[in-house]
């Protein structure tokens, strides 16, 4: 009698408990196929899959090693979520985005039809000039994600209301900002 996915998990999860590093090796060969193709289609090189796969199953020898481990799962879904959590996370770490890029969807009152257009450099000057104060306020809210109340905290204001009203002031000088200093044709390419 052939035995069940389940079962054959289950055994895997033992011999983990068990500190069986040939588990991880037939781990390792089962998902391996699987992993690489994501990364691949996911902008990652063959040396990243194998990287993720051995990351992936460090977190879950070591969850298992714990001894509170439950599997609510197949363990192919759950390597497969544990990879892709790992490499979202990576290429959110190792992407280059500008804060500019991240605010400039929110910088539609300036130029609405054109902002997706702006030119980057003319953003990062008007930046530079409302000041510091201003440039973090604006680039924690829009690039960072931060809330009013962690913004406050941050920026030492004395509560939300308070980084409300300065990110409101600095979103209305940068527009101010850019509407006198630069052309609408600065914006369009």
């Amino acid at each position: 009698m052939q035995e069940s996915a389940q079962d054959q998990d289950l055994q895997l999860l033992e011999r983990l408990r068990n500190s069986d590093k040939d588990a991880l090796v037939l781990l390792y060969k089962n998902h391996h196929v699987m992993i690489r193709q994501y990364v691949l289609k996911n902008s990652g090189s063959l040396e990243d899959a194998e990287d993720l796969l051995q990351d992936a199953l460090v977190v879950l020898w070591q969850k298992v090693q714990q001894g509170n481990f439950i599997l609510s799962s197949k363990l192919s879904t759950f390597i497969m979520a544990v990879c892709k959590n790992l490499w979202l996370k990576r290429l959110s770490k190792n992407s280059r985005i500008e804060p500019e890029e991240f605010i400039l969807p929110h910088l539609h009152k300036v130029h609405e039809e054109h902002a997706e257009n702006m030119d980057f450099k003319h953003l990062q000057k008007a930046l530079d000039e409302i000041g510091d104060t201003c440039k973090q306020v604006l680039l924690l809210f829009y690039f960072e994600g931060r809330d009013m109340e962690q913004i406050a905290q941050q920026m030492q204001f004395a509560n939300a209301d308070t980084a409300k009203a300065k990110k409101y002031q600095c979103f209305k000088k940068l527009e101010t900002l850019i509407k006198s200093r630069f052309e609408k044709s600065d914006f369009i390419h």
